[in-house]
């Protein structure tokens, strides 16, 4: 056995690097890292880096490839599990290896731009998820769209044990449910659903600088969508507008700003969507339609899977926006969800929070299926038939 005696320490010095790229991935984001820094956290030089790794891309893919091999083992020495076993066994052995959910949460979002290193490899992890099957049971797609979801609502919400929500999803009532376009009962009378308010856009100063900023949103959103906060600086944004890095820094002041008004221009156009009261089952039904009509604008859930992906690292700039979405967008349907509980048009065995936030979940978990191959993922079927699911019939 002297070749394995003698190759050893060239193996154990991969390892470290994998561990050292993986801790600074994690909490730093992919596109924040170099390989210098890999090098000094793992104490050698850049040159001896690249004997091992030629780049940063090969890095990542090898430290993928390293999780998913030994979770492909787990998973084959438990094929006699139940998925309702075995996912959140699974899920649990994951929250127990070091950088696994910030990275592979991260990952999610950010590769689903289609010029990320990783994205191939995503979509080919997709394309096998939705044809696997476990022992004598096939997995529920929607449940891996949860589990993903979860995964990065957990990066921002204190409190949301993956794990312990997939337990709990699993263990759901069963059985018939109700239809999302029949009418909703007497009971549900006077019951409304506010219209919320999205913030105002800047629209001070002369008409030609209006048409200069909204260009330069323009370009930042495609950017951002494309290659991620991170990865983007001023001076593409100015490249791709045909202006300046100063004429973007004197309508925006600085790249976080500018992050901060293309997320606020974004969430002014899903807002557009209701602009009236309406009752809770109406609402939702506009959610589905809504879900539906955002097909026919990727670039806006592309934005929001990607930057909501890489702002998981807690440098982020936008991380604290995601946060306090997250908490106001549960808070929104677990409102709406407690209306229809208690007009008896879903179990009073729900807890409405719960609940809001396993869709909040499936909803961004199929929006990352979706980049990765629109043509496989249905959104607002698989969201309309979570809801009837729920309802009552």
């Amino acid at each position: 056995m002297p070749e394995v005696r003698r190759y050893a320490p060239g193996l154990a010095r991969r390892e470290e690097l994998l561990d050292a790229a993986r801790d600074l991935f994690a909490a730093e984001g992919f596109g924040g890292v170099s390989l210098r820094g890999i090098a000094a956290k793992a104490g050698i030089s850049h040159a001896s880096l690249l004997r091992y790794f030629a780049s940063k891309d090969d890095l990542l893919l090898a430290l993928l490839t390293r999780w998913e091999d030994a979770n492909q083992d787990w998973y084959g020495e438990h094929a006699d599990l139940p998925p309702s076993e075995a996912v959140p066994a699974l899920a649990r052995r994951n929250a127990e290896v070091t950088g696994y959910v910030e990275l592979f949460a991260a990952l999610t979002g950010d590769a689903a731009s289609a010029g990320h290193p990783a994205h191939e490899h995503m979509r080919r992890r997709y394309e096998q998820l939705r044809t696997i099957s476990h022992g004598e049971h096939a997995v529920d797609s929607a449940l891996i769209a949860v589990w993903d979801g979860l995964q990065i609502m957990s990066l921002y919400l204190d409190g949301v044990d993956v794990p312990t929500e997939l337990d709990a999803y699993y263990a759901r009532p069963q059985g018939p449910g109700g239809d999302l376009a029949a009418a909703a009962p007497a009971a549900e009378a006077g019951m409304v659903v506010a219209v919320q308010d999205g913030p105002v856009a800047e629209e001070s100063g002369y008409a030609p600088g209006r048409q200069r900023r909204a260009k330069i949103l323009d370009s930042a959103t495609e950017l951002f969508a494309e290659r991620g906060f991170s990865s983007t600086s001023l001076s593409d944004i100015a490249s791709r507008v045909g202006s300046s890095k100063s004429t973007l820094l004197h309508h925006f002041g600085s790249k976080d700003a500018l992050l901060t008004a293309v997320l606020t221009r974004r969430d002014e156009r899903v807002n557009d969507r209701i602009r009236e009261p309406l009752a809770p089952r109406a609402f939702l039904r506009e959610v589905v339609e809504g879900a539906r009509g955002d097909s026919a604008r990727p670039g806006l859930i592309e934005l929001y899977t990607v930057l909501s992906g890489e702002a998981t690292a807690l440098a982020h700039p936008a991380h604290g926006y995601f946060k306090r979405r997250f908490d106001w967008v549960i808070g929104h349907f677990a409102s709406v969800f407690a209306m229809l509980q208690r007009s008896g048009q879903i179990g009073a065995d729900r807890d409405p929070r719960r609940e809001a936030a396993w869709f909040v979940a499936l909803w961004d978990g199929l929006q990352v299926q979706w980049l990765y191959d629109p043509a496989s993922v249905d959104i607002d079927a698989e969201l309309k038939s979570h809801l009837e699911r729920l309802l009552v019939p």
